[in-house]
């Protein structure tokens, strides 16, 4: 289970001209259809009497482009890249947001206004016109940080154990009732301290900032990990037995135990506030929520107390997570390592294949008033998108689901006082198996990240403003194990997923959508290799058959094999991409740019039209009994049916006969058929220290026909993706 992104690794000033090296117009080699005398290996049944779905063609397989480091956008946008980015065939952009990842405000338009404007610090609200496009936008650091950990650079650090009483953090003033116009109960704040192993404590000392609470609970996890709730059985927040107190403000010391009790996790949870400002303030805001200076907790020993909590302005800190942070921030807070291109340059690049982009707004780290801002830049620009993504990755932030959504409709309602018909969505979750999880907490209807994100929703009346289902999908962690058995689990994983966020009350007519996905979020060799390769491409197909409305693969832009942690045991280099940069920046496709064209170009029919999706089965099994053989059958606007056919075996090709059912009929696929293959003929990956490894075969997909005579029999190589289509419209 990954909390982290990986982050590009483009670093340094980029030099020389990025030279293009596509090899995506020939094909090459020439597959051997089975001898249909012989029985196959095994049968592919494909039901044209049941479809299971439709959609709109190419705009239904999407691509995403994200943030990268500072002067990174000039480098990596050149007009060669963005031409090959372009020919991968994806129909539709998702524009991804680095920022919310990395605990920072965004100024997507770098003119705009400060709420207190004469010290160029406070709330930031963007104007809805720019004079001048740069290009770019920043991420700037929010100097009341709560968590010391961030899913993007993690650079950062909390205020509550920085050791400056100068400093504090302090909690999102939008969750205060003010704003969400529920008791402060309802929403309450926390912060929590992460220690490497159990320790013993009895006190807790609170340096209060302004405001403070006037009520709170010290209290201790009871499972074995607060920060992946997952974990199955009676699990959850316990008061420590000495555990609740009013808030004084200053600086206050609780005795939590009468002996000291060992806990690793320990949690204040507060639920009043005293609603007071700072001296000479003159914005509601600053009265709203919790704010605290420095935190300490740890017991009384025979020399006086000893503190667990290590206090440092660093990642060497001891580890905090809080409920939220306030997004205020100043000018000299900006942070050019988080750069992404403008909307101006995005819809210029062509990538959004003229279909409206999907457009983010921050919902942890944003403010309901620069969302509508946005919007009304977008329209009165001409800028199309019809779909916004509010907030990304809550819930790997440990944000609770009660609040991204009292931050999801307080967004989503300001942006449709500006356009009541666009669409909005989330939650944007990070990959979690086997699901969402949040903490069993009192009052809650269940575990459900989903279930209790939708109740919140129709407990007031708020489903109109709920029109999308958004997560990511990089189902693998472990970059070292052999993927023989990942590849051939990947379907049943992905169909159970879904299944269950219907079961926890997501309802069935509300649109599904993938904003993020590829083999893993970690870096490693597998993504280079072909069982990367098909996880990407069935990701895309397996989600058309289980429902789903649009996916977006993550990797468009050119980048580097890199290694990070997860891949050192194995010693393995990888990266999400469709192209590798090498030498003096040159780029070359590899593996997942080959698939995902099979993909976009030869299942589906490129441009928009009606493709219906039909169900498929296969009598081929692993070892493991999972399917050896996946299928998914599509008919195509042009009347064609097209089959996109996976191999999971890494060792042995496979016979199969394509068999169409329907009205008490089963036969063999009739007429010619186009056969495109992809396989260990087309593409090797070779390991190295120069450039991180390079292609030792780099081929597109293969090419030929199978002759009517046999009977839709071909073989499938080990490890291989492949499509077959009929030549004529299919009746």
């Amino acid at each position: 289970m990954s909390a982290w992104r990986r982050t590009p690794v483009l670093v340094g000033a980029l030099a020389g001209t990025a030279g293009v090296v596509l090899v995506a117009a020939a094909y090459v080699g020439t597959p051997s259809p089975a001898d249909p005398r012989l029985p196959p290996d095994g049968t592919v049944e494909l039901a044209l009497d049941r479809p299971v779905n439709t959609f709109n063609g190419s705009p239904a397989l999407g691509a995403g482009v994200d943030g990268l480091e500072g002067g990174e956008i000039n480098e990596v946008w050149t007009p060669e890249n963005l031409a090959a980015m372009r020919s991968a065939g994806f129909g539709s952009l998702s524009y991804r947001l680095r920022t919310e990842l990395g605990v920072k405000a965004w100024h997507w338009n770098p003119q705009g206004r400060w709420s207190d404007s004469a010290r160029r610090q406070g709330y930031w609200t963007s104007d809805t016109t720019m004079d001048h496009d740069p290009g770019v936008s920043y991420g700037y650091h929010l100097p009341r940080r709560g968590n010391t950990i961030d899913q993007a650079n993690n650079d950062g650090y909390s205020r509550l154990a920085d050791g400056d009483p100068r400093t504090f953090w302090k909690s999102n003033p939008y969750l205060d009732s003010h704003f969400t116009g529920e008791p402060d109960a309802r929403h309450p704040q926390w912060m929590l301290a992460a220690f490497p192993e159990a320790l013993p404590i009895d006190q807790v000392t609170i340096r209060w900032g302004t405001p403070y609470a006037t009520r709170f609970r010290v209290q201790y996890w009871t499972g074995s990990d607060a920060l992946h709730p997952a974990e199955p059985g009676k699990v959850g927040w316990k008061d420590f037995p000495a555990g609740r107190h009013a808030g004084q403000g200053g600086t206050q010391t609780v005795r939590v135990a009468q002996t000291p009790l060992k806990a690793q996790f320990v949690r204040v949870l507060m639920t009043a506030d005293s609603d007071t400002a700072p001296a000479g303030s003159t914005d509601v805001r600053d009265r709203l929520g919790y704010a605290v200076r420095e935190l300490s907790i740890g017991y009384e020993g025979g020399r006086g107390f000893v503190d667990h909590i290590t206090h440092k302005p660093s990642q060497g800190q001891t580890t905090m997570y809080t409920s939220s942070t306030d997004p205020w921030h100043r000018a000299v807070d900006v942070d050019t390592d988080y750069e992404h291109a403008s909307f101006a340059r995005t819809y210029a690049s062509g990538l959004t294949a003229g279909q409206p982009m999907m457009v983010p707004v921050p919902a942890l780290y944003g403010t309901p008033e620069d969302a509508a801002a946005l919007l009304r830049y977008l329209r009165d620009q001409d800028f199309p998108v019809q779909r916004i993504e509010i907030g990304e990755e809550p819930d790997g932030q440990l944000a609770q689901p009660e609040d991204y959504a009292a931050l999801y409709l307080q967004m989503a309602r300001a942006m449709k006082k500006v356009d009541p018909d666009v669409e909005f969505g989330g939650p944007g979750y990070q990959t979690v198996l086997p699901d969402w999880f949040a903490w069993p907490e009192a009052g809650a209807s269940s575990r459900s990240w989903t279930g209790r994100f939708v109740a919140y929703l129709r407990a007031r009346d708020a489903m109109a403003e709920f029109d999308f289902f958004s997560f990511e999908w990089y189902p693998f962690d472990d970059v070292c194990a052999d993927p023989a058995r990942p590849v051939a689990q990947h379907p049943a994983l992905l169909a159970a997923l879904m299944r269950r966020q219907e079961a926890a009350g997501l309802p069935p007519e509300v649109p599904k959508v993938i904003t993020e996905y590829g083999y893993s979020s970690f870096a490693g060799q597998v993504e280079l290799e072909l069982p990367g390769a098909i996880v990407n491409a069935e990701t895309a197909v397996q989600f058309l058959a289980l429902g789903g409305e649009t996916s977006y693969f993550y990797g468009l832009e050119p980048n580097w094999v890199f290694q990070e942690k997860e891949g050192k045991p194995c010693d393995t280099w990888g990266n999400l991409m469709l192209f590798q940069f090498y030498d003096e920046f040159k780029i070359r496709p590899i593996v997942t740019f080959h698939a995902a064209q099979l993909v976009n170009a030869q299942w589906a029919q490129p441009g928009t039209g009606e493709h219906t999706v039909f169900a498929a089965t296969s009598d081929l099994r692993t070892a493991g009994g999972h399917p050896q053989v996946t299928a998914y059958p599509v008919r195509r606007p042009d009347g064609r049916l097209s089959v996109m056919l996976f191999n999971k075996d890494p060792k042995k090709p496979v016979t199969v006969r394509l068999m169409r059912t329907g009205d008490g009929a089963r036969e063999p696929l009739p007429g010619a058929l186009d056969l495109f293959q992809y396989s260990g003929e087309q593409w090797r990956w070779i390991p190295e220290k120069r450039n991180g490894g390079r292609p030792g075969r780099n081929d597109p997909p293969a090419r030929s026909v199978v002759a009517p005579g046999r009977d839709a029999t071909i073989t499938l190589p080990p490890y291989s993706l492949s499509v077959v289509r009929t030549q004529d419209r299919l009746r």
